[in-house]
């Protein structure tokens, strides 16, 4: 259905877009800018993402469905795909194992995902491998999207 398509390459560059907003503004905005955005999302809690997480989730679920009413669905480049992501983004989590410093650390409640939140936060470039094969893949994505996606 070439309105599945549309719809689907639509979502896929304003998810991209977002994306490489999301990796760009762990080098271009200053730690404590960012400490002070993350204390605020906390804000005395163990978790700051519920109501973005179930937007997320909603999200991956219409990509899916329009890539499947679209009738691209290749298995292979798919499979290949989520592997790729799932690798890097667990490598991506294994690069924060340090140890935080007091001074980085949350406040109480402490959660693991909050850890986790922090020391990203304080280290994001221990991961430059993954950021940069992330970035390099979703600007392709991007260019692809706008010039052979949408004629641009």
């Amino acid at each position: 259905m070439d309105w599945a398509l549309l719809i689907l390459k639509i979502l896929l560059i304003f998810f991209v877009v977002y994306s490489l907003i999301k990796f760009f503004v762990f080098f271009f905005v200053n730690y404590d800018t960012r400490r002070k955005l993350l204390d605020s999302s906390y804000n005395g809690k163990s978790t700051a993402t519920k109501i973005s997480d179930i937007f997320l989730l909603s999200m991956v679920l219409l990509l899916m469905i329009f890539l499947y009413l679209s009738g691209r669905t290749e298995y292979l480049s798919f499979t290949t795909g989520l592997l790729v992501g799932m690798v890097l983004i667990q490598l991506y989590f294994h690069s924060f194992s340090e140890p935080l410093k007091s001074e980085e650390s949350p406040e109480p409640p402490i959660s693991p995902i909050k850890i986790m939140s922090y020391g990203i936060e304080a280290s994001p470039g221990r991961a430059w491998r993954e950021l940069l094969i992330m970035t390099v893949i979703f600007i392709w994505a991007l260019y692809m999207l706008l010039t052979q996606g949408l004629g641009l």
